[in-house]
């Protein structure tokens, strides 16, 4: 499978012919295409502590108590280079919390300590906004 960064280049590279004779506008769409490639996500189950993974999605069962997720070490990373996704697959994080646990000096909403999600059903994405304010839920509705 294709890197991200390869995937990037090969398009480029492709565009290049066409760039010259490319209007402003047909230039900002290109850039547009070229700069929101990212990783795709791969999910997994849990039902016990770990530390997430950059790109990862985890389907959480806290049937049989607190699960504590820590965040993925971004440091260093841009703004918007981290996503973590987390679903409460057994609608029971009302009852036993998931924790949500900043890695090393990171942050989550702006914190430096454990966020609880207790709100049974929750899916949740987490993006990374800079070393500021840290992990940031993205919510759309």
């Amino acid at each position: 499978m294709a890197t991200v960064d390869t995937v990037k280049t090969a398009l480029v590279n492709k565009l290049e012919t066409s760039i010259a004779s490319s209007t402003p506008e047909q230039l900002a769409y290109i850039a547009k295409a070229v700069n929101s490639i990212e990783p795709p996500i791969a999910w997994e189950s849990k039902d016990s502590n770990f530390t997430a993974t950059n790109y990862r999605g985890y389907f959480i069962n806290t049937t049989n108590g607190q699960v504590i997720i820590t965040m993925p070490s971004v440091s260093g990373n841009t703004v918007g280079d981290g996503r973590v996704n987390v679903v409460d697959v057994k609608q029971n994080f009302q009852t036993n919390h998931v924790l949500l646990r900043p890695n090393g000096t990171d942050k989550i909403l702006g914190q430096d300590s454990d966020i609880i999600v207790d709100t049974m059903g929750s899916a949740l994405q987490m993006v990374w906004s800079g070393a500021t304010d840290g992990w940031q839920f993205l919510v759309q509705g």
